[in-house]
């Protein structure tokens, strides 16, 4: 599968992301997704089956992804947002029509269940198959860098050389035995710092599709917050960053749906960053190859 392209287009005062992806030859479709925050505003599907009739060439279809991405990035920066929006909605209708003359149920993809969207309080239901005209060829616009990815040190635990064996223990009663804590007596400090936190024990392993949930909170009494932005960034040394975004529930929760990009080298990490009211807090975790 070729890894795909991530992008950040500013127009008017707002951060579109543009991510384009090679679903893989199992569906042998390049697939592009223009948001808005957590919400999709237009898409663009094309079949490459070509590709695959008289031998598959990998770098003919890397070619094919970095155009459609760059032609995405371009009609955006033109400010052909809106435009961008209804020619998708176009090939919805014209995929419906074609579906109900064929007497074949028309095949979907459910948007806000999949592709890191876990805000699915509305569904939309975008076809398989949207055309968007093409665009003029740009000059290459987009810079995004490569973050090297912060592993998490290994722990390394001391070597005791046993010295003496104590045969005969001396058992104390319990009433002997006391705990007590270094913080007694003392009060904690409350704070209302903004937090968030991964529900669950995982481990992250390059290649793996998984669905994580995601808390976010305030303070020392762990408040919910609703309505927060959160984005999970994969980061590599060998790929390219992917980037998935979300809004927390009313209780502060949010599903995402993850696809780790697959490496055998390198060092990569998953960042979590949740955003609200200004203020932004992060986590790391480690990602191992696989």
């Amino acid at each position: 599968m070729i890894s795909g392209f991530n992008t950040d287009v500013e127009f008017d005062g707002i951060v579109y992301h543009v991510q384009t992806e090679d679903k893989g030859l199992s569906t042998k479709k390049i697939i592009s997704l223009v948001y808005d925050r957590g919400t999709i505003l237009a898409s663009k599907r094309t079949p490459y089956d070509d590709l695959t009739v008289s031998g598959f060439d990998e770098n003919v279809l890397a070619e094919r992804v970095q155009k459609q991405h760059k032609l995405i990035c371009a009609a955006i920066k033109a400010g052909r947002i809106a435009e961008l929006k209804e020619m998708t909605a176009k090939a919805a209708l014209v995929q419906a029509d074609g579906a109900i003359a064929a007497a074949s149920p028309m095949p979907t993809a459910l948007v806000g269940t999949s592709i890191g969207i876990a805000d699915a309080s509305v569904l939309v239901h975008y076809p398989h198959a949207e055309v968007i005209p093409d665009l003029p060829e740009p000059e290459p616009i987009f810079a995004e860098d490569l973050l090297e990815a912060t592993a998490e040190p290994f722990n390394v635990e001391p070597i005791v050389d046993v010295v003496a064996v104590v045969e005969d223990d001396h058992l104390l009663p319990a009433e002997a035995v006391a705990v007590v804590s270094e913080l007694s007596g003392q009060e904690r400090s409350a704070n209302s710092k903004l937090g968030v936190e991964l529900l669950g024990d995982f481990k992250f392993k390059g290649g793996d599709r998984m669905t994580v949930n995601i808390m976010v909170c305030r303070g020392t009494e762990r408040k919910v917050v609703a309505e927060a932005q959160i984005m999970v960034k994969a980061l590599g040394s060998s790929f390219r960053p992917v980037i998935f975004h979300a809004k927390s529930d009313a209780n502060g929760l949010a599903k995402i749906h993850l696809q780790l990009p697959h490496f055998q080298a390198g060092r990569a990490a998953l960042l979590v960053r949740a955003m609200d009211q200004g203020e932004e807090t992060e986590l790391r975790r480690v990602v191992t190859p696989g």
